[in-house]
């Protein structure tokens, strides 16, 4: 009887290591993972102060030679502008990112459902990142096959999703290259690939691309928004919206990501499908 117990004794003091071990195991991860999540927070905080700071500068530099000018220099007041827009388009796309992280973070998110014409905002984010492309000697190639004109869905959340993919594939793809654009949608939903050829992202890094204040650039000078923040908001947004994304990365073919979004019900039933209401892009908003 005294061997039977001390035998239940030792087998529970073992399983008791075991489990002590394992939480040991499971602390020493999370530290490592905090660690690393507050090592690139300070990183990414400094730098981001560069990001916005940067293009501040540059507009009120800008600004400030344009008013020297006689207004016979129309062709340096042209190019100038056209600076001043650049600046402005990159601060902007930096502000948005962040303001809609801090929102993901506090809980303050929710959906705004309206009818949108989809092939008009399609169209739209193209011609507004046109540019930004061209300054890359990019060629966007678009191939759109819409059977349902309309699609429910969130317009803003789809727009900031739709355009950080797209300035990922402008910032990683290799120069004078084409960015594929396909896009379906039907009654039972919208569905978005874009490839680019350049740099294929390593297997290891698939993993955790889409995660919040994780980025795949580690060089000292470099912040991108895309993989340090965009992807996860990315991610967070079609959690909301019932969507999937999925990445897949070569040399051979380039990388690829493709998002599939379901249509969303309004909470309230009030969808107004008259064409007034459809949503189109204010040309207000630089993107």
């Amino acid at each position: 009887m005294k061997n039977t117990n001390l035998e239940i004794l030792q087998t529970e003091n073992e399983n008791l290591k075991r489990e002590n071990q394992q939480f040991v195991q499971q602390l020493k991860q999370l530290n490592e993972r905090l660690e690393e999540s507050d090592a690139f927070k300070s990183h990414f905080l400094s730098n981001i102060s560069n990001e916005i700071i940067n293009p501040f500068t540059s507009i009120l530099g800008i600004s400030q030679n344009i008013l020297s000018l006689g207004a016979n220099e129309i062709s340096q007041i042209h190019a100038m502008t056209t600076l001043i827009y650049s600046e402005a388009f990159d601060l902007d796309f930096q502000l948005r990112n962040i303001f809609a992280a801090a929102k993901i973070e506090s809980g303050e998110i929710t959906l705004e459902v309206v009818p949108t014409h989809i092939e008009v905002f399609m169209s739209d984010i193209l011609n507004n990142l046109r540019k930004k492309a061209e300054k890359r000697a990019l060629v966007f190639n678009s191939d759109f096959h819409f059977s349902e004109q309309t699609f429910a869905t969130d317009p803003e959340k789809l727009r900031m999703i739709v355009v950080n993919l797209l300035m990922n594939a402008i910032t990683f793809s290799e120069q004078k290259n084409c960015i594929q654009i396909v896009a379906t949608s039907s009654e039972n939903g919208f569905s978005l690939s874009i490839n680019n050829i350049g740099k294929p992202i390593p297997e290891k890094d698939l993993k955790v691309i889409f995660d919040r204040f994780k980025k795949l650039d580690t060089s000292i000078n470099s912040v991108n928004i895309g993989h340090g923040l965009g992807l996860s908001i990315i991610k967070d947004y079609l959690d909301l919206m019932k969507g999937t994304i999925t990445v897949e990365s070569s040399a051979e073919k380039g990388t690829t990501f493709t998002l599939v979004l379901p249509p969303l019900e309004n909470e309230h039933d009030n969808l107004l499908m008259d064409d007034e209401m459809l949503f189109n892009s204010s040309n207000s908003e630089l993107f």
